[in-house]
């Protein structure tokens, strides 16, 4: 494409937000999204109650008591189940149990503070009962005193008794801290929507059009039995329900903003000059394989390339893709590629970053939902370098007709 033009959304997503609802992936740094603190004249004892909902496996959901190295306890999900680290009297432990939680439905989770254990519950039933010797409130100045933080601790992850990903993608309503003494937080979340979650949501990734996901990875093996030779292969599975016709689904970015590979969707056909609906594999600005289809038909469609010395190959529900180019032509953008990996590149997905418009064929960030695979291990973009917060890592909402 010579000129810019707008891109218009095909496929409505439902995209409505619920303001009595608190989304807890809001940060892609990973530090809290709230943070209160509690004071005292009495001794007080912890009570925490709120309605989850996920789809993600790992991350923090929250953190009371004191300072790093007083007594404190986090509550977070691992593998999909509950995860409670706690620390008392400089000691501290790590328990998991009850059952897995992030299917996506609902559920009532409750924490309470007796006089020597900790209960925890999930849908009323007891999961977790702990013996601990202290109190989560601190005396300090004459003052019981405690703080809490959601979606995030208020130290370094790495500091924990087990370290995390603090990261969650999940969702919370009717919360109760403390009996309810916590009303300026329902007041923010309606002044500010990305504060709150899709009223209804899904599996998978939901990119609006706006920012990327950056990972650092290797894409050069050495050979077996010898060090001296190297292989490269990009293998990528995708499954796309995209919300309009162009955009980038991933790409390779080089230094001095060189994009050495990159696989999109396009609606026109440059050396043709036709207007129709294409997913191409892109070596820098050349299409070394295309594909015609028509992606605004609110379905699932499945996205594979696999790229090596000896071969480039472009598949859409099974279909294999078409190159328009020479055999020499096609090893000549190999060996270009292969230049490329041998140095530095960033793999993005989802968009590019600021690059010439003329380094690729599409510089246009993806709109829809999206799961991916590298060389068949799933993709999270919790683990991502950096990512865009307005990209949800593992919940995408359904689109207008499917709901």
């Amino acid at each position: 494409m010579n000129t810019c033009e707008d891109i218009i959304p095909c496929v409505p997503f439902a995209l409505t937000k619920s303001v009595k609802s608190l989304y807890l992936g809001r940060m892609f740094s990973g530090i809290p999204i709230i943070r209160l603190r509690f004071k005292r004249k009495q001794p007080t004892r912890l009570v925490a109650e709120f309605d989850f909902r996920t789809f993600d496996h790992e991350g923090i959901l929250f953190f009371a008591g004191g300072h790093q190295d007083s007594t404190w306890i986090v509550l977070a999900l691992r593998n999909g189940r509950l995860e409670l680290q706690l620390k008392y009297n400089g000691i501290g432990r790590v328990t998991s149990s009850g059952p897995v939680i992030n299917h996506g439905m609902w559920q009532t989770i409750s924490v309470e503070e007796l006089e020597r254990s900790l209960f925890i519950k999930v849908n009323k039933d007891a999961v977790m009962k702990i013996a601990v010797s202290g109190d989560l409130f601190s005396l300090n100045k004459g003052l019981y005193q405690l703080n809490l933080t959601v979606g995030g601790i208020p130290f370094k992850t790495k500091d924990l008794i087990q370290p995390i990903n603090p990261r969650l993608d999940g969702c919370m309503r009717a919360w109760n801290w403390l009996n309810g003494e916590d009303t300026t937080i329902q007041e923010t979340i309606k002044l500010n929507d990305k504060m709150q979650c899709f009223s209804v949501a899904g599996r998978g990734s939901f990119y609006p059009g706006s920012g990327f996901a950056m990972f650092n990875f290797s894409y050069m093996q050495p050979s077996t039995g010898n060090d001296a030779e190297w292989n490269w292969e990009v293998g990528v599975n995708t499954v796309i329900r995209p919300a309009a016709d162009t955009g980038v689904l991933f790409a390779l970015v080089g230094e001095e903003t060189s994009v050495p590979l990159s696989l999109a969707l396009i609606d026109y056909h440059s050396t043709k000059k036709l207007k129709q609906q294409f997913i191409i594999l892109a070596v820098e600005n050349t299409v070394v394989s295309r594909l015609a289809i028509n992606v605004c038909d609110d379905q699932e469609h499945s996205v594979n390339i696999f790229v090596s010395k000896g071969q480039v190959s472009l598949t859409v529900d099974g279909t294999a893709g078409q190159t328009e180019l020479s055999h020499s032509q096609l090893q000549d953008s190999l060996f270009l590629l292969e230049g490329y990996l041998q140095s530095s590149v960033k793999t993005y997905v989802g968009g590019l970053p600021d690059v010439p418009v003329t380094s690729t064929p599409v510089t246009a960030f993806y709109h829809g939902c999206m799961t991916v695979k590298m060389n068949n291990k799933a993709l999270d973009l919790d683990e991502a370098f950096y990512k865009h917060n307005d990209i949800t890592s593992h919940s995408c909402p359904p689109t207008e007709t499917g709901q």
